[in-house]
């Protein structure tokens, strides 16, 4: 009966030392990113599309989609895109997404918002901000009860050169059926 419980007990634990190893293994090895196609339509959530722009990759260990939530990079540029249910003013969208943006410590808006618009039409509102080594911009656009939030920042560089890219992927916003 001893035996019979060492050898029960011994099974057990090997598989305990299996799962223990052999997850964190496979987890290292499966692939952060993946490449996305330029112009490809990319889910945010409540219905907000966006297309990717060239170079992108998607960051598949920060999307979310449960929360409405694409992040993807293009060189050192990381893209956050979110929505969410507003039915608010633009001005108060883009005023919690600052906030937010401030609440990381060194971050700062660095200008007055000015209007832009996606492709479709949809009022928005873009400004910029800088932090610790890096600059960044964000806009904002609501469409029937829904907001998306864009926030981008990386290398001056990487910036200015995708700058084109960039703000198209930020005009192809998408809401819906608009």
């Amino acid at each position: 009966m001893l035996r019979l419980n060492l050898y029960g007990s011994l099974a057990v634990l090997a598989v305990v030392g299996a799962i223990a190893v052999g997850l964190p293994s496979i987890d290292s090895a499966l692939p952060a990113g993946r490449s996305l196609r330029t112009g490809e339509r990319l889910s945010v959530g409540l219905g907000v599309t966006v297309a990717a722009p060239a170079d992108a990759v998607l960051d598949v260990t920060k999307t979310v989609p449960s929360l409405d939530r694409l992040v993807f990079s293009v060189h050192s540029v990381r893209v956050v895109i979110e929505a969410s249910r507003y039915d608010g003013a633009l001005g108060g969208l883009s005023d919690r997404l600052r906030r937010k943006i401030q609440s990381n410590p060194g971050y700062e808006t660095s200008q007055r918002d000015h209007p832009t618009t996606t492709t479709a039409g949809v009022a928005g509102l873009a400004g910029s901000y800088s932090t610790p080594g890096r600059n960044g911009t964000y806009a904002v656009f609501g469409h029937r009860g829904v907001g998306v939030e864009i926030s981008m920042a990386g290398d001056a560089s990487d910036l200015r050169r995708e700058g084109a890219e960039l703000t198209g992927m930020t005009r192809s916003v998408r809401f819906g059926a608009s």
